[in-house]
């Protein structure tokens, strides 16, 4: 039987950004599966000499996960920037056709 890869999974890679809707968290893939990827968390755990990092691994189903490395609208890697209100990113070209999609561009507000 072969094992047939989610559609997301195409462009995804080790070190790559992804973003977790259910969980609203953002975490870099460790490991690449064809329907899933492995990220590396880190937790803050409190204990009597202040706190501690454990870092550990989790696996992230593809249903549930956008890779934010790359355009949310042409999928380029090549200079993506964040997109305003949002953990996705758009390249160059996109945000010349519609640069309000960049954090910090101005809006067009009428003042009474």
């Amino acid at each position: 039987m072969k094992i047939q890869q989610h559609p997301r999974m195409k462009d995804v890679q080790v070190g790559d950004d992804v973003w977790s809707y259910g969980l609203q968290l953002q975490a870099e893939v460790i490991e690449v599966f064809p329907a899933a990827v492995c990220v590396r968390l880190v937790r803050v755990l409190p204990t009597l000499q202040g706190v501690h990092l454990v870092a550990a691994p989790h696996l992230w189903r593809a249903d549930e996960i956008e890779n934010v490395s790359v355009c949310c609208h042409c999928g380029s890697r090549h200079e993506i920037a964040p997109v305003l209100d949002s953990p996705f990113r758009a390249c160059a070209t996109c945000r010349s056709v519609q640069p309000s999609l960049v954090i910090g561009a101005t809006h067009d507000h009428v003042s009474s």
